[in-house]
């Protein structure tokens, strides 16, 4: 598989206890270092320290922006490096590096690739479940496209995307910002089931906080 134009993104907050172990899987996979690249969002711990010992592309932000903002400065960079197409994956171990190949297989049919979950399993915890599948339902209405999956960080993203879509917000509503705003310049968007690992590791998703934050994004979308 031909991964010479295509990086990795990793959003990273406090994830000193996987971050390693995870970056050292997608080397192994064939992922050149310099091509990966993690967004150190403001930890409190060895997250940016670990990551900059393996001798990647790092950037540091101050204090704890969101998920969002960290997506964002991984694909400027990304882009300022001409790379084509980025990989973005989590950094809690939540996906499987192992899962790549299947992620990556229809690349040359889709702009947008986003890993699909299955959210009957019992291992996902309920109000993460729901929240997932309401969001997708918002999303797919506003897409006038049937959206399985629309908060997977799972995803293979050509970066020409961002020649016309332009990323406004910040947090975990940004990638649904992302789907939405694919789908409406007609983008190719498509999904790929994935295993996605739910152990003990701790959600920065504040369940009233991110609900405001993405009714809010779903109003001035049908505001315009």
């Amino acid at each position: 598989m031909d991964l010479k134009s295509t990086g990795v993104v990793i959003p990273a907050y406090n994830a000193e206890k996987t971050i390693g172990s995870i970056i050292k899987e997608v080397i192994a996979f064939g992922f050149d270092a310099d091509k990966i690249i993690v967004v150190d969002d403001g930890s409190k711990d060895m997250t940016k320290k670990i990551a900059a010992d393996l001798r990647l592309s790092v950037v540091h932000h101050k204090k704890n922006m969101g998920k969002g903002a960290a997506l964002r400065s991984g694909f400027e960079l990304a882009r300022s490096r001409n790379l084509r197409a980025t990989v973005t994956l989590d950094a809690d171990g939540q996906h499987k590096v192992a899962d790549l190949s299947g992620l990556l297989e229809p690349k040359n049919d889709y702009d947008l690739i986003v890993g699909l979950r299955n959210f009957n399993i019992t291992t996902m915890p309920f109000l993460r479940k729901m929240t997932n599948r309401t969001t997708s339902l918002v999303v797919s209405l506003l897409s006038n496209k049937y959206i399985a999956d629309t908060q997977c960080g799972y995803r293979y993203i050509n970066l020409a995307i961002f020649d016309n879509v332009d990323l406004k917000t910040k947090n975990f509503q940004t990638e649904s910002e992302l789907v939405v705003k694919a789908v409406r310049h007609n983008y190719r968007v498509g999904f790929v089931p994935i295993t996605a690992v739910y152990n003990s590791e701790k959600s920065y998703i504040h369940p009233l906080i991110d609900t405001i934050r993405f009714i809010i994004m779903v109003v001035r979308f049908l505001w315009r």
